[in-house]
């Protein structure tokens, strides 16, 4: 079962990356929906992006980037509260973990400062 953490919980290095992303499911009211959005930042082991649904902890989306074209299946892990500045953004963390992303990330013990 998917705990809320904190986003700054992350167990590898976040990158400020901005990539167009298809996501679908189906949502806690059992109806299916695609959504065209976009992350935020994006680690080894998933991402944050925005959204305009709700969705559940423990959720599964499909994400499929527009550019390249890959797709994966990703858990929801954490969802931004309303009336802070991470509402409308969810954390997700994928179930098959691989380049998806299309790019090397630093080291772990980069600080990027």
């Amino acid at each position: 079962m998917a705990t809320q953490s904190h986003p700054n919980q992350r167990r590898s290095t976040r990158l400020r990356f901005r990539c167009l992303v298809k996501i679908s499911g189906i949502d806690p009211k059992g109806h299916a929906f695609i959504e065209e959005t976009e992350t935020i930042t994006i680690n080894k082991n998933g991402a944050s992006l925005r959204t305009g649904h709700d969705f559940a902890l423990g959720q599964t989306l499909t994400v499929r980037t527009l550019e390249r074209g890959h797709m994966g299946e990703f858990q929801i892990v954490w969802k931004g509260q309303p009336d802070t500045p991470e509402a409308g953004q969810i954390g997700i963390e994928w179930f098959d973990a691989r380049r998806f992303w299309g790019i090397d990330f630093p080291p772990e013990d980069w600080s990027g400062h």
